[in-house]
């Protein structure tokens, strides 16, 4: 099938561009003196893009990349010109491959990969371990350590570049309130099952076999008992016991607003109802823009911008038809939302799933419509970040097919053991 060919060429190429900048943290280069290049060079059909590194010395070095999804055909020969990388996919890396006298070329064998030739002046010459398929590529390469001044692994190096180089956003979902006592999106829907059905689990057994798991979804079985919505999320958004108080400096959504104070212009694209976010930065006297329905508007002066994608709903106003309109909760106003892509909500997450730099925090990723606008997002020479926190128990392939997995949406997975973990990340940034 050729859509199954080019999204498999498009996975070999992102892999192609990974192994290029992991060649330049082998090589000692700061994140921020790396540019990508998609335009503003003389055209050549060979060339994916261009890579230019301002050397410790001030010089550009201009590198021109040439990704080849076979051997055959390709002279590398006679692309052995100093300034060329050259990536190519082959059978395997046990063959005796051409080694340049002045280029770069990159062998790749499904995930596995060998480095040679020259780059930034030095010969390079790098091969994935024999082991890597225990823990998976990115662990196998975030384990070069103490290589460039810049970063101490690979992983932090990738976040400093793209973070340095795009707008950025902080992508939120339920699990960024999780330390406060607050419940995720499943805990909230099983908290408001529970709710409607008053203890009837036998009727709620009965009821999902037919209408799913997610019943607090369906409006019109909500609607049968007047069971009021919006009082019920008010509740359980924000009437819970504290385990954590939000002046809490160690708390993440506190480190979120370290890191927004800190990095003016960065926005936020959230898809919790709640104002915990607004409420932090007011407290701190920080000027900010709230988005959530069409006539919102984004304060030129404000430090950061905050897209409440999936609608507001501020504490004790579920009776203001505003915000419970603006409320994407139900089955019906996810088809509708989702089913149109002219909605300043879709288009938002669009525009920076693609050309943003955007770290997802406190999200699971299994939301369908997420995954779609993920992959509609999907941009060559950029990756995204995501915060995911390791079970007690799990086994560690679990863990290298997630972030197999999760590569495949341009997702790059840092796996943290405890949500504190997040806000030193943000912190290194």
């Amino acid at each position: 099938m050729p859509q199954e060919k080019d999204r498999l060429d498009y996975q070999y190429k992102k892999k192609a561009l990974l192994a290029l900048l992991f060649v330049f943290y082998l090589s000692n280069v700061s994140p921020k003196d790396v540019v990508l290049r998609s335009f503003g060079f003389h055209f050549d059909p060979t060339c994916d893009f261009k890579a230019i590194v301002t050397s410790k010395k001030g010089h550009l070095h201009k590198y021109t990349v040439h990704i080849f999804s076979a051997l055959q055909g390709v002279n590398l020969e006679k692309l052995d010109v100093m300034g060329n990388v050259n990536i190519v996919r082959v059978a395997s890396l046990k063959d005796d491959h051409f080694v340049p006298e002045a280029s770069l070329n990159i062998y790749f064998a499904d995930d596995d990969f060998a480095v040679t030739g020259y780059a930034e002046g030095r010969e390079v010459s790098y091969r994935t371990a024999k082991n890597r398929k225990k823990a998976g590529l990115l662990s196998c390469l975030n384990e070069e350590k103490d290589v460039n001044e810049a970063a101490d692994c690979f992983m932090l190096w990738l976040l400093r570049f793209y973070a340095g180089s795009l707008p950025t956003d902080l992508v939120m979902g339920a699990g960024i309130n999780k330390d406060y006592g607050a419940k995720t999106w499943g805990e909230l829907i099983n908290a408001l099952n529970e709710t409607f059905f008053t203890g009837d689990s036998e009727a709620e057994k009965e009821i999902k076999h037919y209408v799913g798991q997610e019943l607090f979804t369906n409006s019109t079985i909500l609607r049968t008992k007047g069971f009021d919505t919006y009082e019920s999320l008010n509740h359980e958004l924000y009437e819970f016991k504290e385990s954590k108080s939000f002046n809490d400096p160690d708390s993440t959504l506190y480190k979120c607003v370290d890191f927004l104070e800190a990095h003016p212009g960065t926005e936020v694209i959230t898809y919790n109802y709640d104002t915990n976010l607004e409420y932090l930065l007011k407290k701190r006297g920080l000027l900010y823009s709230t988005i959530y329905d069409e006539s919102s508007f984004a304060l030129k002066k404000s430090l950061t911008c905050i897209y409440h994608v999936h609608g507001l709903l501020p504490y004790d106003r579920y009776h203001e038809r505003r915000f419970v309109d603006s409320l994407v909760f139900n089955e019906a106003d996810y088809y509708d939302l989702y089913n149109n892509p002219y909605s300043w909500n879709v288009a938002k997450q669009l525009h920076d799933f693609k050309f943003h730099c955007c770290l997802f925090l406190g999200i699971s990723l299994t939301d369908p419509d997420m995954k779609r606008l993920l992959g509609l997002g999907s941009n060559l020479l950029k990756f995204n970040f995501i915060f995911m926190k390791r079970e007690e128990g799990f086994r560690e392939e679990v863990y290298r097919d997630i972030s197999a997995y999760f590569f495949s949406f341009d997702l790059l997975v840092i796996w943290v053991d405890d949500y504190g973990e997040i806000g030193d990340w943000l912190k290194a940034l």
